[in-house]
């Protein structure tokens, strides 16, 4: 009777387990960290090049690599029409030889294909597993074409057409991670460094971040389209890039802020709202902190979202040269006005915080809004 009962729960775990695996659900490995995954993620990140037809180098992109036998993802408009495609690995590898296997115009993404196998491809993660206000990462190449992990916070899955500048008729991905300048795409990953979508382009006209969920892109490598482009043998990083796999020493903090950026990812909340809070509380005004609506003049960013259907406004305050994000919160508030008020509070608790464990003494200057 034992063995039997033994032997029905082990069968029953064994259904239940089948049944959430084939739903897409899975027991979460410990969140990575951000050392092991910046070790690791460049393995399944590519560049590509692309030029003009005459050995010249037009642009450098990120792509994500999805399948082992030379697959890799980016934003479609890079490489439409390109005369010259060069893709170079993390490990120094180099080809000239790609092709298209499928793009989608609307999406703004496409499958490149070259001739490589057993490469680490990422694991795919769908964003339905996500709530928003999760941790997440975004894998870029810089300016200097050195990885960038810039740290963040995932927003909500929209309508691109309530994203202004987005465009229309597919989902978007939206997430709080200031992009480093110079980074036109790379990957969007979850805290286990699993692919959620593909980064098209670094802003949009309205301020805001987006990717492209993989399960609206995933078949585009099955097409079957063998669209060769031109021979990259040619192409070359620009001479001041110092490669693949480098990254900054810099340390970002608040402690060191001048100037302050407030942008909004919902339409309940709009950066005047806390701008008025933050500039009417005497606090804020003596930490020596001016507001700018700027990208450029920006030295930090604090974006505000609040989910669908809740009364929380999630915010987080980034560094807007690395992407790093220094502070995250959340409050909860009848309406935006109220949620200013809550997140002034907070805001300049956590920047008086930074600066006193750094041994910096309130600025006599007071602080308003900057001409920029």
């Amino acid at each position: 009777m034992r063995g039997a009962i033994c032997f029905l729960v082990v069968g029953m775990g064994l259904v239940i387990s089948s049944g959430l695996r084939a739903q897409g659900i899975t027991k979460p490995a410990s969140t990575q960290t951000v050392t092991d995954l910046r070790a690791r993620a460049p393995q399944s990140m590519a560049l590509i090049l692309v030029g003009d037809g005459e050995g010249h180098t037009q642009s450098v992109v990120a792509g994500a690599i999805s399948r082992s036998d030379g697959i890799v993802l980016t934003a479609y408009h890079f490489v439409k029409g390109a005369r010259e495609v060069q893709v170079r690995l993390s490990d120094g590898e180099i080809y000239d030889q790609v092709e298209i296997t499928g793009f989608d115009e609307r999406r703004d993404v496409v499958a490149l294909h070259f001739a490589a196998l057993g490469l680490t491809p990422f694991t795919v993660a769908q964003v339905e597993n996500c709530v928003p206000g999760d941790k997440i990462h975004a894998l870029t190449a810089d300016g200097t074409l050195a990885w960038r992990l810039s740290d963040g916070v995932l927003g909500q899955v929209r309508l691109a057409d309530e994203v202004l500048g987005a465009g229309h008729g597919y989902r978007v991905i939206q997430f709080m991670v200031p992009l480093p300048a110079g980074a036109p795409s790379g990957a969007l990953l979850n805290s286990l460094g699993q692919l959620l979508g593909i980064i098209t382009s670094p802003q949009v006209a309205g301020g805001e971040e987006f990717a492209v969920p993989m399960e609206s892109i995933t078949g585009l490598s099955t097409e079957g389209l063998r669209i060769a482009l031109g021979n990259g043998k040619d192409l070359a990083l620009p001479p001041m890039a110092p490669g693949l796999g480098a990254s900054s020493d810099a340390q970002p903090s608040l402690a060191s802020a001048e100037t302050l950026r407030i942008i909004s990812s919902t339409s309940f909340f709009t950066p005047f709202m806390l701008e008025g809070e933050l500039l009417n509380t005497p606090e804020f005004r003596s930490l020596g902190i001016n507001v700018v609506s700027s990208a450029g003049n920006a030295g930090l960013v604090v974006n505000v979202d609040r989910p669908l259907f809740t009364y929380d406004f999630t915010f987080s305050i980034c560094d807007s040269h690395s992407g790093v994000v220094l502070a995250t919160g959340k409050v909860t508030a009848i309406d935006g006005p109220h949620a200013a008020k809550a997140i002034a509070k907070k805001l300049v608790l956590v920047i008086e915080k930074d600066r006193g464990a750094q041994g910096i003494q309130p600025s006599s200057q007071q602080t308003g809004r900057a001409q920029d």
